[in-house]
C-alpha cells in the first residue's frame, strides 16, 4: 500500500513538474505577436503600423502600448509625448501632467470603444455610449446588437434580458433566434 502512494505521489509529482515546464507557468501570460497586436489596436486608435511597430519593436509590451494608445486617444496627443511621459512617471503621473481627470479619462474611454464597435460592426457611436454610459460594457452591447439584428426587439430589452446566469446564446433562444445570432 505503502508503494502504491509513493508510486502516485511521484507519478502526480512528475506530471505537475512536466505540466510548468512544458507549457507556461500558472497565470502567466503569453505575449501577443507583433501583426496580430498591430491589428487589435489599429483597430480602435488609428495609428499607424510604422508607429506602433516602432514601440512593439523596442520589446514594449502590448498591455503598456494600448495604455499609451488609450492615454494619447483620451487626451488627443501623439503617441511619442505619452510614450515619453510613461518612461519617466507613472501612470497617476502622466494622467495629470496629460490633464485627464477621472471624467475625461472615462469620456474617452467611452469614444474608443463607441469607435471600435463602429469599425468592427458598423454601430451607431451616440447607441453605443448611451448604453454604455447606463453601465453595460462595450462587449454586452456587442452581443445585444447582433442579436438585435435578428429580430424586432429594442435594444435595451435584449442588454437587460441577459444575466450572470443567462448567457448569450440564452438570450438569443428566447427570442427565437439560434444560439449564435449574438456571434454574427
Amino acid at each position: 500500500m505503502k508503494k502504491v502512494k509513493l508510486i502516485l505521489c511521484l507519478t502526480l509529482g512528475c506530471l505537475l513538474m512536466l505540466g510548468c515546464v512544458g507549457g507556461q507557468a500558472a497565470g502567466k501570460r503569453l505575449e501577443m505577436d507583433k501583426a496580430k497586436a498591430i491589428a487589435t489596436l489599429q483597430v480602435g486608435f488609428d495609428y499607424s503600423e510604422a508607429e506602433l511597430g516602432k514601440y512593439l519593436d523596442q520589446g514594449m509590451s502590448y498591455k503598456e502600448l494600448k495604455n499609451i494608445c488609450m492615454h494619447a486617444f483620451a487626451a488627443n496627443v501623439p503617441l511619442q509625448e505619452v510614450a515619453n511621459l510613461r518612461h519617466k512617471y507613472g501612470w497617476t503621473r502622466v494622467k495629470f501632467l496629460l490633464g485627464l481627470t477621472p471624467q475625461k479619462f472615462y469620456e474617452g474611454e467611452l469614444n474608443y470603444k463607441a469607435n471600435r464597435l463602429y469599425k468592427i460592426m458598423g454601430l451607431d457611436k451616440k447607441t453605443s455610449i448611451k448604453y454604455m454610459k447606463l453601465g453595460f460594457a462595450s462587449h454586452q452591447v456587442k452581443r445585444a446588437s447582433y442579436i438585435a439584428r435578428h429580430c424586432d426587439v429594442p435594444l435595451i430589452d435584449i442588454l437587460n434580458m441577459k444575466t450572470r446566469q443567462l448567457k448569450w446564446g440564452d438570450v438569443a433562444e428566447q427570442l427565437g433566434l439560434p444560439r449564435d445570432a449574438c456571434m454574427k
